[in-house]
């Protein structure tokens, strides 16, 4: 009965308003009444006191919601043009439409122009916080995966998971577009996306109705960086960095735009060489707890992966209401992977008993094609607006492995000696469509409707051979073939709607999958084969409520109900060697894992906010640890029950002009309940997360920046992660009238960023691990812009194939 009441309570504080509010619209247009994107719109009171800021959308409207009965004034502001500012006027009716705003361009090139403004590094909205990289210095030269680990509230996990406030699982996308990649296979695939390519990071805890169901924990989208202007304009960005191996980091863009058509390009060159020192230790126990033996490895393992990334896109504004837009993206990815694995094992007297060697030679090609046809189509000048999406993705990965094992005995006689050859094929194509209406109501409101549907092909083909005494054979204990086809079909509706003080916004999604997977089998591994039909609704509620009249101080609450369907590769049973006694394979019987996630947020102002969040998680995919007749093996599986409560604080202090910090803290504390192999796991723990970045202003033109981060010990399911820190530092230096700009950062200056742990519910076993990384890095990069500043027409983000892309592995 009190959860009830402190329920009803808290919707009728939610609910509550006291004060009419006043609502000021308009379109902000150039010269040709094309609407101009990123536009800054800013409400000041008689006093000069800052009231609002809105940005205006990719149709150049804005919303302006007031508490206040004086005159005001609006001034709007964009990049290439001048700014326009209104004189002070008296709002009287709860609406007021100031029509086309008109702004006047500046005709001038970039060279011409001073920068004013910045934009803030986090940025709040009532369903995700908004990160812009390019307010840090110490983001230079960086790519993509460097970029999401200096995300507040995202930290990579020790088997290179995304982890967002607590829970791994996140789906990451690139202009709404989820990568079809997962683990290490994600981490090479963003390494290839240079940081300068990302102009904002959005962090979606719970997301709306809109988006696809997926994601347990959330969604993250990078959204690339492009240059809004009419003409010719381009940007150029050079990095070199250098830790115990070089890598750079460099991209290219190209755009020209008039009033007919817009045409954007961008190629990107990465060339990324790092090592990975990987020391594992296992004590085998007998039955009565007593050590048996010893296994300790080191493995080395060197990368050497070159990436070329394209994309050529153009929108063609066939009238005021009709807009038809298409782009391509190709990426191939060649990586290079000598590893070199030794270990020792021990007897009971801790006497050298053999030595295992594995010389073992990676090399994985990827390539990666997408196209997308769109169509936009404005209804009406209220807003109206019908979308259409038509993507193709395909993703083909060629693995080759090449295997020499070794078993040594401690006199130096050979024991065991093979090779093996493994081609490991994946071709993946992806289907999608969808559409979406999106339909203004009166008094501040909005209805949204969308279909969808998305059909995934994947085809697996491993074949291994073994030669053993100078003959070849075909090894089908790990050869196969494994067919998996995936259809989903969705159908979504969304309300929001602002009062005077409370904005909320509701959701409900239903999606429909079909599963259907076939293993050929070989002569000693039976064909089989699955199908799961399930049907799933997924409700969302957002609610805002502002506590004073300018809307700096904000109570939130939202919940969602989300779904992680199993990686495309996860359900594959192939079983991939490291060596002779340590292997990682698939798990067919893998189910989805559904989610109940909750949180309560207050802001107050830019210097403190504060989150609470909790989700309740069942089946959820983790990787687990399997010791089988002294065989270690590491494969994803469903973990029974899981919890997760999430405390976060963060904000912005200005301790002088020239000096602030933005800081981000979490407390986390997780249980995990299953049973597991021969074990019941019931683990729990909690750990803190700190993180704060200090920029100084030296001079105009130049300006530096101090950061680090710190996290104890993390507990999560089988596994218990020590803790770690880092510290990293930049100087950047505006060059050419601002046009050009030179940054030097270094990263884990102190190189600390080491991650050791342990591995426990183990049959008969303990095992622990120490992981050591090319962390330490020196970086230059040199970035400049060309091109006139007129301000155009904004491409279309399509996202049709959304959240398919992200659950490949290759």
């Amino acid at each position: 009965m009190s959860k009830t009441k402190n329920t009803i309570l808290l919707l009728l504080i939610v609910f509550w308003c006291t004060a009419q509010q006043k609502t000021i619209i308009g379109n902000v247009v150039d010269s040709l009444s094309n609407g101009i994107d990123g536009a800054i719109v800013n409400c000041v009171s008689k006093s000069n006191q800052l009231l609002k800021t809105e940005i205006t959308d990719t149709g150049g409207a804005f919303q302006l919601q007031l508490i206040s009965s004086d005159s005001v004034r609006i001034s709007i502001s964009a990049d290439g043009f001048e700014t326009l500012l209104l004189p002070f006027f008296l709002s009287k009716d709860s609406l007021t439409n100031l029509n086309s705003l008109q702004l006047k361009s500046k005709l001038v090139n970039l060279t011409e122009i001073e920068v004013k403004s910045k934009l803030p590094f986090v940025e709040r909205k009532i369903d995700r916080t908004v990160i812009n990289p390019e307010a840090q210095i110490s983001t230079a030269g960086l790519n993509a995966f460097d970029l999401l680990a200096k995300a507040p509230g995202v930290i990579i996990s020790q088997n290179n998971q995304i982890k967002l406030k607590g829970k791994s699982g996140v789906i990451v996308s690139i202009d709404d577009k989820p990568i079809m990649l997962t683990g290490e296979d994600l981490e090479n695939y963003l390494k290839t996306i240079p940081a300068s390519s990302i102009r904002q990071i959005e962090l979606i805890p719970n997301a709306p109705a809109n988006y696809d169901a997926a994601g347990n924990a959330g969604l993250i989208n990078l959204k690339s960086n492009r240059i809004k202007t009419a003409g010719w304009n381009g940007s150029l960005a050079l990095n070199y960095g250098q830790g115990r191996y070089m890598r750079s980091n460099n991209n290219f863009s190209l755009n020209y735009a008039n009033k007919f058509m817009s045409v954007f390009s961008g190629l990107s060159a990465t060339s990324n060489n790092s090592y990975h020192d990987l020391r594992i230790n296992r004590t085998y126990k007998d039955s009565l707890l007593n050590p048996k033996s010893t296994f300790n490895q080191n493995t080395m393992l060197k990368t050497n992966s070159n990436a070329l990334n394209a994309r050529i896109g153009a929108d063609f504004y066939v009238n005021k209401k009709l807009t038809l837009g298409t782009n391509i993206k190709y990426l191939l990815n060649k990586t290079i992977l000598p590893k070199y694995n030794f270990a020792e094992v021990f007897d009971y007297t801790t006497q050298i008993a053999s030595n295992v060697i594995a010389d073992n030679n990676d090399e994985n090609v990827l390539n990666n094609a997408s196209g997308n046809i769109n169509a936009r189509y404005a209804i009406d000048s209220l807003g109206k607006q019908l979308t259409l999406d038509a993507d193709y993705v395909n993703y083909s990965v060629n693995y080759k492995q090449n295997f020499i094992n070794s078993i040594i005995h401690s006199d130096g006689t050979i024991l065991y000696n093979d090779t093996q050859f493994g081609n490991n094929k994946t071709n993946i194509n992806l289907y999608s469509a969808k559409s979406d209406l999106n339909i203004p109501l009166k008094q501040n409101a909005k209805l949204d409707f969308g279909l969808k549907t998305a059909l995934t092909e994947t085809n697996n083909d491993a074949q291994y051979s073994i030669t053993l005494n100078g003959i070849t054979n075909p090894n089908y204990n790990l050869s196969n073939t494994f067919l998996y086809n995936e259809l989903i079909n969705a159908a979504y509706t969304n309300y929001s709607k602002s009062f005077s003080k409370t904005d909320i916004q509701l959701g409900l999604r239903f999606e429909s999958t079909t599963m259907k997977g076939k293993q050929l089998g070989n002569p000693i591994i039976a064909a089989s084969e699955f199908t799961r039909p399930y049907n799933n609704l997924f409700p969302t509620v957002f609610i805002m409520q502002k506590l004073d009249s300018v809307g700096n101080k904000v109570l939130s609450f939202n919940y969602s109900k989300r779904i992680d369907r199993p990686f495309f590769k996860d359900l594959n049973p192939f079983i991939s060697p490291l060596d002779r006694f340590t292997f990682y394979s698939g798990n067919p019987f893998l189910v989805p894992s559904i989610s109940h996630n909750l949180s309560l947020a207050l802001a107050l102002g830019t210097f403190f906010n504060t989150t609470f969040a909790y989700s309740y998680l069942d089946n959820q995919t983790k990787e687990t640890i399997e010791i089988n007749n002294g065989i270690y093996y590491s494969r994803p599986g469903n973990i029974g029950l899981s919890e997760v409560y999430n405390l976060s604080f963060d904000g912005q202090l200005q301790f002088k002009k020239w000096w602030t910090m933005n800081y981000y803290s979490e407390i986390v504390y997780a249980e995990y309940k299953s049973k597991l192999y021969t074990e019941i796991l019931d683990s729990k723990g909690t750990y803190w997360y700190i993180n704060l970045v200090n920029s100084f202003v030296i001079n105009s033109t130049l300006s530096c920046e101090i950061n680090g981060e710190y996290l104890t010990d993390v507990t999560e399911t089988q596994f218990v992660i020590g803790d770690m820190g880092h510290m990293s530092c930049g100087l950047q230096k505006r060059l050419l009238k601002n046009k050009a700009s030179i940054k030097l950062n270094v990263s884990d200056l102190l190189f600390t960023n080491k991650i050791r742990g342990t591995i426990n519910n183990l049959q008969l076993t303990d095992a622990g691990w120490r992981s050591r990384r090319d962390t330490r890095v020196v970086n230059v990069t040199f970035s400049y812009r060309f091109g006139k500043n007129k301000a155009k027409k904004p491409q279309y983000q399509s996202n049709s194939a959304d959240t398919e892309l992200k659950r490949l592995k290759s």
